[in-house]
């Protein structure tokens, strides 16, 4: 008799910002997984994984996460330990991804994929696929990488706008509003990185030229002629900026012409001390899924440049409800204590063809085999056979599954 009533539930819930992934949330996740490492692979990359702690100062010592980042963290003195040193669970995969490919001595450049979660303050928990191309070269390293995301996206079959900037030319901006005073400037720089260019916008309200670079930049089209616009608009309004376009513009354009989504977007929120060259945003439905860019990794070592992507795991995995079941397909039961025997080594000749199957009862299974001393007696919920062989057994399952 199967016993299909409900667990219990406990006294002790799960901490607070942790998650569990039930079955089905599984089998969407394995979905998002499987196509990711996939296409990565077939761009040369290997896979890593890092500790779930790290040295808090690992953190501090990269730059790359602010005061109120880091007052976000997950940290605590390891008192039993070897120094009783201040540890943080992970809040970020691309410093843990640079400091292990620096400890280890692996050759650059160096292709890496990353499936894990981080912990960040009042999110809690949150599951990341991505990568890190650790010594890329400019315009080509963030092309191979858009592509990466742009063909994970098309394994899912869903459609995704890759929304490109430059941190260069935010850089430019804000260094030619002129602001002598390090707290404004400080502060100018965290609206630029919430808010993008727009954050610089009145800052040019007495410069013309730089005033009408900003406005086009704001209110364009998003197409890739945007940035033609732009370069010329800048030459007069915002000469540094000049550089970084026509790097955007290199990546856009080779990305058009073979067939990505593209557009122009430079109100893209982004880590204004992390980023150094193309960032982007990569936007589904329902908002961004997952942001990148190249970077410049800090701490002795590390490469001189490098660019990668991380996708929302969670957000993403959740638009496949409906991913392939993945449980039992065959339930095999002994008529009696003198079957079991007979029913484990059915269980495995079925393993061998590819067919999941499990001894007793089984939720998912659409499939019943009872073995008794003269037979099985395979049924479906539409039909049923004596079977004498396993091969009658099998072509029954792969008819009726």
């Amino acid at each position: 008799m199967s016993n299909t009533s409900p667990l219990s539930k406990l006294s002790v819930p799960r901490a607070r910002g942790m998650r569990d992934l039930l079955p089905a949330q599984m089998r969407a996740f394995r979905h998002l997984e499987d196509a990711f490492r996939q296409v990565a692979s077939q761009w040369g990359y290997d896979e890593i994984r890092t500790p779930t702690v790290e040295s808090y100062s690992l953190f501090t010592s990269a730059g790359a996460l602010s005061p109120e980042m880091l007052a976000g963290a997950y940290s605590f003195l390891d008192w039993d330990g070897w120094s009783g040193e201040r540890v943080m669970l992970r809040y970020d995969s691309t410093i843990p991804v640079v400091r292990a490919a620096v400890d280890a001595g692996i050759e650059l450049p160096a292709r890496l994929l990353y499936v894990q979660s981080v912990f960040r303050g009042a999110e809690g928990e949150d599951w990341q696929c991505g990568l890190e191309y650790l010594g890329a070269p400019a315009v080509v390293g963030d092309l191979e990488v858009l592509a990466v995301a742009a063909d994970t996206f098309a394994a899912l079959s869903l459609p995704v706008d890759l929304r490109l900037m430059h941190a260069g030319v935010a850089r430019a901006a804000v260094d030619a509003a002129g602001l002598t005073d390090v707290l404004a400037r400080r502060a100018l720089l965290d609206e630029v990185a919430g808010n993008g260019l727009a954050a610089v916008h009145d800052a040019f309200e007495d410069h013309p030229a730089a005033h009408a670079f900003l406005k086009a930049a704001l209110g364009g089209s998003g197409e890739l002629a945007l940035v033609d616009n732009l370069i010329a608009l800048a030459r007069n309004g915002l000469p540094d900026a000049v550089g970084p376009l026509e790097e955007l513009g290199e990546v856009a354009a080779a990305l058009v012409e073979t067939g990505r989504a593209v557009s122009i977007d430079f109100t893209i929120p982004f880590d204004f001390d992390y980023y150094s060259g193309v960032t982007w945003e990569l936007h589904g439905e329902g908002g961004a899924w997952g942001r990148g860019g190249r970077y410049q990794p800090i701490g002795p070592g590390a490469p001189e440049s490098a660019c990668g992507f991380a996708l929302d795991a969670d957000r993403l995995s959740g638009r496949f409800g409906s991913a392939p079941l993945r449980g039992a397909a065959v339930a095999i039961v002994a008529e009696s204590d003198s079957g079991l025997a007979g029913a484990l080594r059915l269980a495995s000749s079925l393993h061998h063809h590819g067919i999941s199957a499990a001894l007793g009862d089984a939720a998912d299974a659409s499939i019943q085999l009872v073995v008794g001393l003269e037979g099985i007696l395979a049924s479906s919920p539409n039909s049923s056979l004596e079977c004498t062989t396993l091969d009658e057994v099998v072509q029954f399952v792969l008819q009726h599954k």
